[in-house]
């Protein structure tokens, strides 16, 4: 009985050797199951066409774009023709060559403007500007331009906007990000990116003001953005955040104030200081600059500088 079942096992182990040994090289696809590209018949353009997309499934990308490119010369105008230009840009995605992707995007649209699958290239696109913005961002505002360019009212256009004001800010071109944003508002009011439009402008003030070194007129116009953010969205996703940019920002205007009144004090203009120490406790009472602000009003009244 021992000697039977160490045979069957003897065998199974080579069953499943050779079911390995078989198949290597075997690639599965919808249309076909599972074949053997090497196996397979090339004579006709469907059988060419099948072939490159086993090509796409093994990686073989260079070979598949090859003959995708065959029978778009030898087929203009047909099925398989509009096929396999999507499966070029699809490849050239697939390669991480995002320009090329787009262009035979591109080139589709533009030998059918009108087509029918217009609406399912242009979020092809898409993808492409947005895997693009990881390297370049330049890139991919041409990509998103070209989007919004397609159909400007489209169901895409708002995401397309966002994201090229995205690619600024990325860039550090704060001024034009902030613009961007500000299109977003202008031409998608409907949109729900606005709350995030919103958010995302005195941001953008804000970032600029780190670049700039304290300009403290930004500054301002930065918190005022955010108060209109929470006063559109009470119950806004970004309130928290929010609420705390506008600490940060109280707290650095609330410096300012003090380190003023600090000037002045220097200056022998305790009638000056004062003014400035008593915005700080009035404007800013949660900052950790109002403490020290009324010690030096107290000291002041103590040594008889004011009444």
């Amino acid at each position: 009985m021992k000697k039977q079942l160490l045979v069957f096992f003897i065998l199974m182990v080579f069953f499943f050797n050779g079911t390995k040994v078989s198949l290597a090289g075997w690639v599965w696809t919808g249309e076909t199951s599972w074949i053997d590209p090497e196996q397979m018949t090339r004579d006709t353009t469907d059988q060419r066409y099948k072939y490159a997309t086993t090509l796409m499934i093994e990686m073989e990308y260079l070979s598949a774009i090859d003959i995708f490119k065959n029978i778009i010369m030898d087929n203009p105008g047909t099925e398989l023709a509009e096929e396999s230009q999507l499966n070029i840009a699809k490849t050239y995605f697939l390669l991480g060559d995002y320009k090329k992707s787009f262009r035979a995007y591109e080139q589709f649209i533009e030998k059918d403007p009108t087509s029918r699958r217009l609406p399912e290239i242009l979020e092809k696109e898409f993808q492409v500007g947005v895997s693009q913005m990881e390297r370049d961002e330049n890139g991919a505002i041409k990509v998103f331009e070209r989007i919004i360019e397609r159909n400007p009212l489209g169901f895409i256009a708002a995401d397309s906007q966002v994201k090229i004001a995205e690619c600024y800010y990325q860039l550090r071109q704060f001024d034009q990000a902030e613009d961007s944003f500000m299109t977003v508002m202008e031409n998608y009011p409907n949109s729900e990116w606005v709350p995030y439009a919103q958010f995302r402008i005195p941001y953008c003030k804000l970032s600029n003001i780190r670049v700039q070194e304290r300009n403290y007129d930004l500054l301002t116009k930065s918190r005022d953005g955010f108060e209109i953010y929470l006063a559109n969205n009470p119950q806004g996703a970004l309130v928290g955040a929010t609420n705390e940019i506008i600490n940060e920002i109280d707290t650095k205007l609330a410096e300012r104030e003090y380190e003023t009144g600090m000037f002045y004090l220097r200056k022998k203009r305790p009638d000056a200081g004062i003014i400035y120490f008593e915005s700080v406790t009035q404007n800013y009472p949660n900052s950790e600059w109002a403490s020290l602000a009324e010690d030096k009003i107290k000291m002041l009244k103590k040594v008889g500088a004011i009444k």
